[in-house]
């Protein structure tokens, strides 16, 4: 498993706060989901997920962003990736910014990718703050913006 995807499975396991009940089912997927075992780990989170635990939508969007356990489906990783950073989750709406610059499961849109960096950006997420510097220097989206001040007074 990439260790990124398997770091942001931890910190959103980290972050949830949802009851002991719902924590130990998101710990029970987690453990599954780190040891392959991709159906128990589906078997968990959905019914979260569906239920509006922002913590296992998130999961269920990197699930279809990847294929892991179920078909690669871009659409459907947008669709949970939405759910979760409309309650606010940093991870999710971080990874909808990247689904809307990419083109991947939406159509291409830049201003889209930069709010929803933005927002992740504005918690401190450092992923996003780059990438929305990006679109601010490339002006993708985004006012341009090299990050120089206007001089003023110029002739």
């Amino acid at each position: 498993m990439n260790l990124v995807r398997s770091a942001c499975l931890v910190v959103a396991l980290v972050l949830s706060s949802g009851t002991v009940a719902t924590a130990q089912d998101i710990d029970k997927g987690f453990v599954a989901y780190q040891a392959g075992d991709f159906v128990t780990a589906l078997e968990e989170w959905r019914p979260l997920a569906e239920q509006g635990d922002a913590i296992a939508q998130y999961n269920l969007g990197l699930m279809y962003e990847d294929g892991a356990g179920v078909l690669q489906d871009d659409a459907e990783a947008v669709k949970w990736y939405q759910l979760a950073a409309e309650q606010g989750l940093v991870s999710a709406q971080n990874n909808l910014g990247n689904m809307y610059y990419n083109g991947q499961g939406v159509l291409q849109d830049y201003s889209e990718a930069v709010r929803w960096y933005r927002l992740a950006a504005e918690q401190g997420n450092a992923r996003a703050q780059f990438f929305l510097g990006l679109m601010y220097f490339t002006g993708d989206g985004a006012l341009k913006s090299n990050g120089n001040p206007p001089i003023y007074g110029a002739v």
